[in-house]
């Protein structure tokens, strides 16, 4: 077993032990408990658009109130109006400097008002997120692609799954169609554009229009799809995100499984969590898995040492390569925790990683006790799951 085969198995390890309990992840402060399940995965892929650059807490609890909002109301009154800004009734607001937020129209809840006070507006609750025009124009084309799909997320993930799943890899297929419906072609527009509705308006529909003829013709779809393959795949972080807590969390898994059930049989939603379609999940770029000190360490002593490939390409590269009889890429998507715990606190004492090369500390922290939590992924994730008893553990064997 290769030293990098060694390094999967730990973040498998890692990654296993994430999934375990809804809250080692993000959950949804959404603005009532009764939604239904489509409504709450859509939500989800809202708060995904706007988590760039800004705390991961305030796009769930702020966020996610606001957004769970606005999606019911769409699929209530199935009408987007409510996102002109020049309406009374708009989710959209202007301030007095002539910049742009959502505001909910719900009474403020009790996460909102122990932890957000500076979130509200009269009580009612306010987000702005930090790439609001790009986030408010991928939003209003998400909602126009969807008028197609009844408002429905879900549907129009089942029409994609129905049209390509005797495909090998039918989760790229699904994530290309996520990209084609929320992020293709969005741009970086400046706060301005927000104003002009109508015209925002028709590009969206000129938009839908392209994405559409691609969904819809074998042969575009393939030309595109290869495209995206070559360059793109690696820079979607938000909708890989978002596609995998709908197949790997718990909580979100049962939201997805029962909003698509409504369109498709129950073994096609099953067959998305096999070991082959986990595998296909890509691990996109980030400041965490692309961190230097973390880069450098998991790397040396193997050819890749010295590249000037991002570490995410490398990780997939090797994969492909190599195979390695456990984990694959996207499980190091777990850096996010692991970086700033182990790596930006110089804690290579304690690390399993550095235990591949020399014996360190690590024993001393594993108390191999079935009834406690696994002190190793406290320390490097803050990961709270019980010991699997050391006999059972990626981390100290081939399991």
């Amino acid at each position: 077993m290769t030293r990098l085969d060694k390094i999967f198995r730990i973040f498998s390890f890692f990654d296993d032990f994430r999934w375990q309990k809804k809250e080692n992840y993000n959950l949804i402060n959404f603005h009532r408990n009764d939604l239904n399940d489509d409504s709450k995965i859509l939500t989800h892929w809202l708060c995904y658009i706007s988590d760039r650059q800004m705390s991961f807490e305030i796009i769930w609890d702020v966020g996610g109130f606001v957004f769970s909002e606005i999606v019911e109301e769409v699929k209530k009154t199935k009408n987007i109006e409510i996102l002109n800004p020049s309406l009374k009734e708009s989710f959209i607001k202007r301030d007095y400097e002539g910049k742009y937020y959502f505001l909910g129209k719900s009474i403020a809840n009790d996460i909102i008002n122990k932890k957000y006070e500076g979130y509200k507006n009269e009580n009612k609750v306010k987000f702005k997120s930090r790439f609001l025009p790009s986030d408010y124009i991928s939003i209003l084309s998400t909602f126009v692609i969807l008028e197609n799909f009844n408002y429905s997320l879900s549907e129009y993930i089942s029409f994609i799954l129905l049209k390509n799943k005797n495909n090998e890899d039918i989760i790229i297929r699904i994530l290309f169609s996520l990209f084609l419906l929320s992020y293709y072609d969005i741009g970086q527009p400046n706060s301005g554009v927000i104003s002009n509705y109508k015209e925002n308006l028709n590009t969206a529909m000129i938009r839908k229009e392209f994405v559409m003829t691609i969904l819809n013709n074998k042969n575009i779809f393939e030309s595109h799809l290869f495209e995206f393959k070559k360059e793109k795949i690696f820079k979607q972080k938000r909708a890989w995100c978002s596609l995998r807590d709908f197949i790997k969390s718990r909580e979100f898994f049962l939201y997805f499984k029962n909003a698509m059930l409504q369109f498709v049989r129950d073994e096609d939603i099953d067959s998305l969590c096999s070991q082959k379609c986990l595998e296909q999940f890509v691990l996109p770029g980030d400041v965490w898995n692309n961190n230097s000190v973390f880069g450098k360490c998991i790397l040396k002593k193997t050819i890749y040492e010295n590249s000037k490939k991002s570490l995410n390409i490398i990780l997939d590269d090797y994969f492909k390569l190599n195979q390695p009889k456990i984990g694959y890429p996207e499980q190091f998507d777990v850096t996010f925790d692991f970086v700033p715990r182990m790596c930006d606190k110089n804690n290579c004492d304690i690390c399993p990683i550095e235990n591949i090369d020399k014996k360190n500390n690590l024993m001393s922290i594993c108390i191999n006790d079935k009834e406690k939590y696994c002190p190793v992924a406290l320390c490097s994730c803050n990961y709270k799951n019980n010991c699997l008893g050391r006999d059972n553990c990626k981390i100290f064997n081939d399991v």
